[in-house]
């Protein structure tokens, strides 16, 4: 009794296993030509996308490959804001927006949202389709869709424009805005044509810098943009107590999310000098330049550097001045620079000039040599400047192309005279590869450390070279010569 049972189980199990799955019926709206039409506003419903198939020719919006699509269309009446919504609530699917015809759509200005919504600017005449695609049937199920009649943002008119305070911080939905008849777009990107308004009358004078999407400022009553900045930039003007001043915030259609506006008085300036080199000499001409800074780099309308021996330069912002400097020591500079809003700083700070150039005057050498024999060798060094640590380096120059070998390396104390020189001593032990080739060249280096391949701040005396003309055999010896 209980074996006929258990059979009759395991053959019921066998059957669940190779059952055909259910299959789903294609929900209404599962293909272009069959869009469920909207004929009213609100609309509000529910979509099931279980079953939804995708046609050959769906687009892939914002090439996301999804597996099924339904659709809704709308026919615009008139001109206006359309809010479009779709929400599960999970990640997996996609809101797209399109015009035109079957194999010739086009998607509306970054029209893709996940499980969000999108803000049509609909054209009347103009139908328009809504694309709600799955990843996979996995991501199917019922979302909640809608469609609604949206309106501008309340300062969507220059005329309507909202009060604000410094410091304030705005937040509009630019997919709400448009364009007045006539608005021309800001002059730094005129692709934004959606704005909103904002109204500005400070009770005493101060720098504001506004940052937005694209923030242009205008006086009350006047076209013309005191300045204007793109996104990640601030625009910065100076405001006169009690005078009404007019900022835009704009964004192009293609520009979807959210970016605060942000008032703030302008915080100060800060000066920069720079130099190169940037320890300056008496030997070469030293470029001076001025940079400023609130924290963004700005423009300055005028700099001026003040060396403080009467001297007073005048850089630009897109080239530095050249000033040789004629004695060693250390300048105060003053450097003072004015910004288009009227901010003005200065700085001071001490600029040492030291130059440090030693030479090599001689390298005296053997005349000859035998294989085997030591010979002193000495590397002369003269400095006028300062007295300098010096590094003086000997090396063996490697005949047909053999790599130069170092002989060895000494450091003294070169004391700045106007006729005097400080003696290097070194010792060289002359090799048979030497008298193989009959001679030997040598050369010296002097550096003042710190000055890598330049070796001081005049690089071009402190090397000399000198070659013992006659290199021979050992006594007694024999050099073999392949």
């Amino acid at each position: 009794m209980f074996r006929r049972a258990g059979l009759i189980a395991i053959a019921l199990a066998v059957t669940a296993v190779f059952a055909p799955a259910v299959a789903h019926a294609a929900p209404a709206g599962d293909d272009f030509d069959s869009a469920t039409e909207i004929t009213a506003l609100p609309h509000n419903t529910t979509i099931d996308t279980t079953g939804s198939t995708k046609a050959e020719d769906d687009p892939n919006p914002c090439y996301f490959w999804g597996e099924g699509s339904v659709w809704h269309k709308y026919t615009a009446p008139d001109d206006g804001l359309l809010r479009v919504t779709a929400r599960r609530g999970t990640w997996g699917s996609m809101l797209a927006v399109y015009t035109g015809q079957r194999g010739s759509l086009n998607i509306e200005p970054n029209a893709c949202v996940q499980d969000g919504n999108y803000t049509v600017h609909a054209t009347a005449g103009t139908t328009y389709y809504f694309m709600v695609v799955d990843y996979d049937e996995d991501y199917s199920g019922p979302l909640s869709f809608s469609v609604r009649q949206a309106t501008p943002e309340p300062n969507d008119a220059k005329a309507s424009a909202t009060a604000v305070a410094v410091p304030s911080e705005q937040q509009p939905d630019l997919t709400l805005a448009t364009a007045e008849p006539g608005e021309a777009p800001p002059t730094c990107d005129t692709t934004a044509t959606r704005s909103v308004w904002y109204r500005y009358t400070p009770t005493r004078a101060k720098v504001v810098q506004v940052s937005g999407n694209v923030i242009s400022v205008h006086r009350a009553g006047e076209t013309a943009e005191l300045t204007c900045a793109q996104r990640y930039s601030k625009a910065l003007f100076s405001a006169a107590a009690n005078e009404t001043y007019l900022i835009r915030a704009a964004t192009s259609p293609h520009t979807t999310d959210r970016v605060p506006v942000l008032l703030r008085t302008a915080p100060d300036i800060t000066t920069y000098l720079s130099t190169w080199p940037q320890t300056p000499n008496v030997l070469e001409d030293t470029s001076l330049g001025v940079s400023v800074s609130d924290g963004n780099y700005l423009p300055f309308t005028n700099a001026t550097i003040d060396l403080g021996d009467g001297t007073v330069l005048r850089p630009t912002n897109d080239q530095n001045v050249k000033h040789r400097f004629t004695r060693d020591g250390d300048y105060r500079v003053t450097v003072t620079a004015t910004v288009a809003d009227g901010r003005t700083a200065t700085s001071t700070r001490t600029l040492s000039v030291q130059t440090h150039d030693v030479s090599v005057v001689a390298l005296s050498v053997p005349a000859t040599a035998r294989a085997g024999q030591t010979k002193p060798i000495k590397v002369s060094v003269a400095n006028v400047q300062r007295d300098e640590d010096v590094t003086v380096t000997l090396y063996r120059v490697g005949a047909n192309g053999e790599e130069e070998r170092s002989i060895g390396t000494l450091v003294q104390r070169v004391v700045a005279s106007a006729q005097g020189r400080t003696e290097f001593p070194f010792a060289y032990s002359y090799r048979e590869e030497d008298a193989a080739a009959g001679q030997v060249t040598f050369r010296a280096r002097a550096e003042v450390p710190g000055y890598g391949y330049r070796g001081d701040d005049k690089g071009s005396d402190n090397e000399a070279r000198a070659t013992t003309a006659s290199v021979r055999p050992a006594a007694g010896g024999s050099v073999l010569v392949n």
